[in-house]
């Protein structure tokens, strides 16, 4: 279970969060809903320990983030959707994937699955230099489920994707939900989230 226990964070007199409460569970597909700006991708920093909250604090498993010790063994457990921005252009996408499942200790091997899973062996040799805005956002997703961990922050990860590649992933999503990991999806977008969400939450 990810707890998130009165999270309060204000940048100056402006209050982002407020006394924010929710408890997530494993094994299910949250949709994180409300329109640019709210507040979505701050709630997701405050998961990964990237912004503090001036109250409150976020525990998984019984971790907090107390120390370094704890730190880690948190940022094992959560991975997030990487922005476009930050691929490395000179490497392949298999590169990206293949940094991910070591970073996060995960078996090399499984890279080639999710290679196909995601029918992404066209172009998953090329230099990511070379991929459209699509590709990138297939293989920001990809690099996720290559670290194979426990929970899963995805921040618009359906934009630029046509329908066929938004069907795709909403499968992978499913398959992950079954194997037991907990997906939280902002979005402000309602409509595919409609397709594989357990629970949505609005943000106002």
């Amino acid at each position: 279970m990810l707890k998130l226990k009165d999270i309060t964070l204000s940048f100056g007199n402006h209050i982002v969060l407020d006394d924010f409460n929710y408890n997530f569970q494993n094994g299910t597909i949250y949709g994180l809903v409300a329109p640019n700006g709210t507040g979505k991708s701050t709630l997701i920093n405050v998961i990964l320990n990237n912004l503090k909250p001036q109250k409150g604090y976020v525990e998984y498993n019984e971790l907090q983030y107390n120390n370094e010790k704890t730190t880690v063994k948190l940022h094992q457990e959560i991975c997030a959707f990487p922005d476009q921005s930050e691929l490395f252009s000179f490497m392949t996408g298999r590169d990206h994937l293949k940094l991910y499942a070591n970073l996060w200790h995960n078996d090399p091997q499984k890279v080639k699955d999710i290679i196909s899973t995601l029918k992404m062996e066209t172009y998953i040799d090329r230099k990511v230099e070379t991929y459209s805005l699509g590709m990138k956002q297939r293989l920001c997703f990809a690099m996720v489920v290559a670290t194979n961990t426990s929970v899963m922050l995805l921040d618009e990860v359906m934009n630029g994707l046509d329908p066929q590649n938004v069907q795709l992933i909403s499968h992978v999503l499913l398959n992950l939900r079954a194997q037991g990991k907990l997906i939280i999806m902002a979005s402000h977008l309602l409509q595919n989230l409609q397709q594989y969400a357990d629970q949505v939450l609005f943000l106002k």
